[in-house]
């Protein structure tokens, strides 16, 4: 492929015209297309295999990264050694096109092509790799014969010492091949429908000599050897048969249209079985439990060693610490992630794994919206629409700081379906009236107090259902967020899709409708960080007064992070009413047209309110803090694999659940939220106006 693309240069010269061409695995570029055809070489980006270093006019490729933006769709970058490139297309298609190419070009010299060789199927590459691993392991084994053999010449104590520790190291570098060679074939297994599981264990005469290491088959799972030395063939690592992996319909446990289960076999990418499989047991942590174990164990059952914790202490402990290094700390999963999946590619289907997680649901995080009640319930007595309308954007811009203070690139649990979040706020400096609720979001709740339930109403697409309301004040807020998350190349974007809607109750229902910012974590291959992107608008219909407000990205080349900017208009008037700028987690600033400049926002500037919630035990098994709380417990003390096993247990029961629904031809339906005539619109079923009781 060849065509001509901008590269930035420097900040005098900025974006230039410059013609690329990619060839034997090799990324050209040139003044012009004149100078290509003349021979003229402007300079190289080598491939992983033929570059030797990294030198003027030449950039490495080794390790290097495509990446694109989520808030502009023409540019596109190379990451290498520290080092960004810059190059735009002239659209999104362009762009598209470049980075499929360079990405492939990419993949087949770093030996992990994605979709195999050019003119062979996945199955036929597959089989090929699992071939060339087998035979791999039978020349390491004819290594660690020769190294046998060396060891019974003369030699002195000091050379025998150390070859007896080479074949030490030896051996378990084979026993290693040998477990990702049975992976390898039983992965085959599910790609040949008519593959003898029999056939599948790979043996070789010269890895039966010692009993302890012998690879074989078994009829029986329940075969057992009677003497530590029998000549009995047993499979390594536990593995007795492989009659459970047999091929099978690749099934799908979709209850409805927008409710859609994979099975655990059919998951894409599982980024926590990679990573667990790669480490040892951790001290202090339980027992690793397998996936076939979870799938025929009880939760309440199993052992997470955290019978002594107290979880609502637990949950109190908000802070995050930053993840780290990935590169230096997850690098072979880094890697796998980087061979699986493409740029733009949608991660619903990927198992991300569990040391990225925070320690909180999703819908958890929705009610640190709320965090500050006293705001959310200002625009209540304010006499104009114009001075409403501020007050709400006022709020709107303040909410974000709370849900994501500790600005580490964590992500929180995926609720699952039916799963609930409920709290509530009291206001700073108020009283309360005595007057308690008899239903909503937390019944018995006083009336003066903000109340908060969320509800997982559907799973794929992953879509949350939330309200809030203060009953005292006639104000509630009802949102649906579709959160779909997309791999970018150096950066994981997450797209809010949804809405919410503030009423005031108060004023004839007058109502504000607000869209959401998209999430993004960046430098993931480093020391990730978060950060808002995109253009939002809050819109009261009614008195005509919009706000279109923008989250601005942190720019290639230079420039803050964290920044928004935006307008308060009114329909008719040309000029904005207001102008705000600032960061969302610093202070932020308005500007009315004929005034000063003032502080509109100051995050920092109060504590948040702590939320309210029933004590974990006491709370509903679908309830987050409760459903998580093994997680949760498992993260503080840093027992990943602890943590891991336990969020397993939570998603096959969900898989299961769904099956069973499956074949009692039954559809899940939510219990807090129903669909609304508004297409994609979820409704809390007892929203203020709507109620016949308090």
């Amino acid at each position: 492929m060849e065509g001509p693309l901008s590269k930035w240069t420097n900040m005098v010269h900025g974006w230039q015209y410059r013609w690329f061409k990619i060839e034997n695995d090799t990324l050209l570029y040139y003044t012009s297309r004149e100078k290509m055809l003349k021979g003229q070489q402007r300079g190289l980006l080598y491939n992983l295999i033929t570059s030797k270093g990294f030198f003027l006019g030449q950039i490495r490729l080794s390790g290097a990264v495509v990446g694109i933006d989520g808030e502009n769709n023409s540019l596109f970058t190379i990451t290498v050694e520290g080092k960004t490139f810059h190059m735009q297309g002239r659209d999104l298609r362009e762009r598209n096109q470049w980075v499929r190419i360079l990405e492939n070009s990419i993949r087949a010299s770093s030996g992990y092509a994605k979709n195999g060789s050019i003119g062979t199927t996945p199955a036929q590459h597959f089989k090929q790799k699992t071939e060339e691993a087998s035979e791999f392991l039978k020349t390491l084994v004819d290594k660690v014969k020769e190294l046998e053999q060396l060891k019974n010449g003369e030699r002195v104590a000091d050379e025998k010492k150390t070859i007896d520790s080479l074949i030490a190291a030896s051996n378990n570098l084979t026993n290693n091949v040998k477990h990702a060679i049975i992976y390898l074939q039983m992965a085959q297994a599910r790609l040949d429908p008519n593959m003898k599981t029999e056939k599948l264990m790979f043996t070789h005469p010269d890895l039966d000599e010692k009993p302890s290491s012998r690879v074989g088959t078994v009829s029986d799972s329940t075969q057992t050897s009677s003497h530590p030395s029998s000549n009995t063939e047993k499979p390594i690592s536990g593995i007795q048969h492989l009659d459970h992996l047999k091929p099978h319909r690749a099934e799908s446990y979709a209850s409805s249209d927008e409710e859609e289960f994979y099975d655990a076999d059919e998951e894409l990418i599982d980024l926590d079985k990679f990573e667990n499989e790669k480490s040892g047991p951790e001290s202090g942590d339980s027992e690793r439990c397998t996936d076939a174990g979870i799938m025929s164990s009880d939760e309440d059952g199993y052992d997470f060693g955290d019978s002594h914790e107290d979880f609502d202490e637990i949950y109190n402990n908000a802070e995050e610490h930053d993840i780290g290094n990935v590169q230096q700390e997850h690098g072979s999963v880094l890697m796998h992630l980087l061979s699986q999946v493409s740029v733009g590619m949608d991660l619903t289907k990927v198992t991300l794994p569990t040391f990225i997680l925070e320690r909180r649901s999703l819908l958890e995080m929705y009610a640190d919206f709320f965090a500050h009640p006293d705001l959310f319930i200002a625009t209540n007595g304010i006499d104009t629409p114009e001075k409403r309308m501020i007050s709400v954007v006022r709020y709107y811009l303040n909410a974000f700081y709370a849900a994501r203070k500790s600005g580490v690139a964590k992500k929180p649990y995926n609720a699952i379906l039916g799963e609930t979040f409920r709290c509530r706020y009291t206001v700073p400096n108020s009283s309360l009236s005595g007057k308690k609720t008899e239903s909503g979001p937390w019944p018995g709740s006083d009336e003066k107090q903000l109340t908060f339930i969320a509800e997982q109403v559907s799973h794929h697409p992953p879509i949350s259902a939330f309200y809030a309301e203060m009953p005292s004040e006639g104000i509630s807020f009802n949102a649906h967020i579709y959160t779909k998350s997309s791999f970018l190349g150096l950066s994981i974007g997450v797209a809010s899709i949804g809405e919410g809607v503030l009423t005031l109750h108060n004023y004839g229902d007058e109502q504000y409708t607000i869209t959401f910012p998209s999430g993004y974590g960046r430098s993931i291959m480093s020391t990730p960080w978060f950060e808002f992107g995109g253009k939002v608008k809050v819109e009261c219909e009614k008195t005509g007064y919009y706000a279109d407000i923008e989250f601005l990205t942190k720019p290639f080349f230079g420039g803050k992070p964290h920044r928004i900017q935006g307008t308060i208009c009114r329909e008719g008037v040309k000029k904005p009413i207001l102008t705000v700028r600032g960061e969302w987690n610093g202070t932020m600033y308005a500007k009315p047209p004929n005034g000063d400049e003032y502080v509109f926002v100051d995050v920092k500037s109060k504590p948040e309110v702590k939320k309210e919630c029933i004590p974990v035990m006491q709370q509903g098994k679908r309830e987050s803090r409760r459903l998580w709380r093994h997680v949760t417990a498992a993260l503080l003390r840093n027992r990943i694999q602890t943590a891991t096993t336990s969020k397993r247990f939570i998603e096959q029961r969900q898989r299961q659940e769904a099956k069973e629904r499956l074949e009692n031809g039954e559809k899940w339906t939510p219990l807090l939220f129903e669909t609304t005539d508004k297409e994609g619109e979820w409704m809390y079923k007892q929203k203020l106006g709507v109620r016949n009781t308090l």
